[in-house]
């Protein structure tokens, strides 16, 4: 990405506005989005776009077609491009499943991130978060199950700079899953473990049980994902022996 570029006193004037129009509307993102965008030239502004449609159109089609069946070709014409714009964004076609995939890891930090600011204690900031990533993991499954069949294209050898990536990425959740955790283990509500190993823990329960459903995602009713829910959340919160169990 290029320098930022400082809007002139007009133009701030009118991002200003747009930002307070997402407020008001209550929706976070939008107002992340403007908060951005403010920032950034019209030029950035419209790459970041292109970006986005290439990225939205390879998701589309990879999730349809599979990724070895779909060509850079049709990702253009999918997106509305020449095939020369793709170039100018991604260098090949595991680039673009490897873009996806970052999407994918900063769509799970703002799931994260919305939930633990849900209201009430962690049992509630915890049932949040397991419940909208197994509504994303099910909106989503053709994809994940493309993310877990291609993980050799996705992180081929010599690329561990992608690895490292994607594990900051991961520690990110950690790290906003630990905050609600340490406050309650302050609070002496939970046992004096690590937060840090907590979160990780919980996190990998949600995407374990995400992994376990995959094959019936296209099936599971809103009650069912409650009920999924609950029990993720209560094991982790509560365990499964009624008393201690004698070793």
């Amino acid at each position: 990405m290029t320098d930022v570029i400082r809007m002139t006193e007009p133009t701030k004037t009118k991002r200003a506005s747009d930002m307070t129009r997402a407020k008001n509307a209550g929706n976070a993102r939008n107002a992340k989005s403007a908060r951005n965008n403010y920032l950034l030239s019209r030029k950035e502004r419209e790459k970041l776009v292109r970006q986005q449609d290439i990225l939205r159109a390879a998701r589309e089609l990879f999730a349809r077609k599979g990724y070895h069946n779909t060509t850079l070709e049709e990702i253009a014409q999918h997106a509305e491009f020449g095939k020369g714009t793709i170039y100018n964004y991604f260098s090949s076609k595991d680039e673009l499943l490897y873009g996806i995939v970052d999407q994918l890891s900063r769509e799970v930090i703002a799931l994260a991130q919305e939930a633990m600011a849900a209201p009430g204690g962690v049992r509630e900031k915890m049932t949040a978060y397991a419940k909208a990533m197994i509504s994303h993991a099910r909106a989503n499954f053709d994809l994940f199950h493309l993310v877990v069949r291609e993980v050799d294209c996705l992180l081929p050898e010599g690329r561990d700079d992608r690895m490292k990536h994607l594990r900051t990425r991961v520690r990110k959740v950690w790290e906003i899953i630990a905050k609600p955790i340490a406050e309650e283990i302050s609070a002496k509500k939970i046992k004096p473990l690590d937060a840090m190993k907590l979160a990780a823990l919980f996190d990998g329960m949600v995407r374990c049980y995400c992994l376990q459903l995959f094959g019936r995602f296209h099936c599971l009713d809103s009650g069912e994902i409650d009920d999924s829910v609950t029990l993720v959340v209560s094991v982790f919160l509560d365990g499964v022996a009624g008393r201690k169990l004698k070793g």
